[in-house]
């Protein structure tokens, strides 16, 4: 069993009721994601392009990106999370999927843009998963990945960027790729695998994707300080990749 299916399969019920009112609270979902990645999809694609969110989860940012661009669909890992996501927005099409495997899509260039967000840092096979996503992109298509930067991030450090009071930042060990387990938010227990930036762009090289951008952008205002700390070291790491 893979650990994407360990943690998720125990986690998803934790993980819904954790989104559960996003949009009326701040967070790096409302304000680093959903501003940038709506920014990149006016840039990288039409209203009439064909979208797939590859581990959408409850379907937060599906929802989001749903009026902008209308033909979105979605697939995650976890059956009961698709159903949370079915069950909010039954207009959008959404299914069970391993984007490791990806074995329910047949089609080849069916999508113009995929992104996947808080994912690949989950991955145990990323070669894997690029060689099914490049199939399903459209020649130049546009593959837009989200994870939390790996030179500031790690595991060590997600009670720091959380804490809105003084904290102790670990430094970590950058350099060393390796898998971590450890309870995180609402006390559940999943795994992060590290890897460093050079490792994430040479694996996108090495599976045919040009990265054309990487933004490590800074939340928008806020009213309250738990985002403070994103404005003085990067929480996320976005890579905008075309298929070459």
């Amino acid at each position: 069993m893979s650990l994407s299916i360990k943690f998720w399969k125990k986690n998803s019920q934790n993980y819904i009721k954790l989104l559960e009112n996003t949009e009326n609270f701040p967070s790096p979902y409302t304000h680093i994601i959903v501003p940038t990645l709506t920014k990149l999809i006016k840039q990288y694609s039409t209203k009439t392009s064909k979208i797939i969110d590859l581990g959408c989860g409850e379907g937060f940012l599906t929802r989001q990106i749903k009026p902008l661009r209308p033909k979105i669909v979605g697939c995650d890992i976890s059956k009961e999370m698709v159903a949370s996501a079915q069950k909010q927005s039954p207009h959008i099409t959404y299914w069970v999927e391993n984007i490791e495997h990806l074995k329910s899509i047949r089609s080849q260039k069916e999508y113009s843009l995929a992104f996947s967000t808080l994912v690949f840092h989950y991955l145990e096979h990323i070669d894997t998963a690029l060689t099914k996503i490049h199939r399903l992109l459209t020649d130049k298509g546009i593959f837009i990945v989200i994870i939390p930067h790996p030179c500031f991030y790690q595991q060590q450090n997600f009670d720091w960027f959380q804490a809105e009071n003084s904290a102790s930042y670990n430094l970590g060990d950058y350099f060393t790729e390796e898998t971590t387990i450890r309870n995180i938010a609402h006390k559940y227990q999943t795994h992060h695998i590290h890897r460093t930036i050079g490792s994430y762009i040479r694996i996108f090289q090495q599976h045919h994707f040009n990265c054309l951008d990487i933004l490590e952008p800074l939340p928008a205002s806020s009213p309250t300080k738990v985002l403070d700390k994103a404005t003085h070291v990067p929480f996320l790491a976005f890579f905008v990749l075309q298929k070459n």
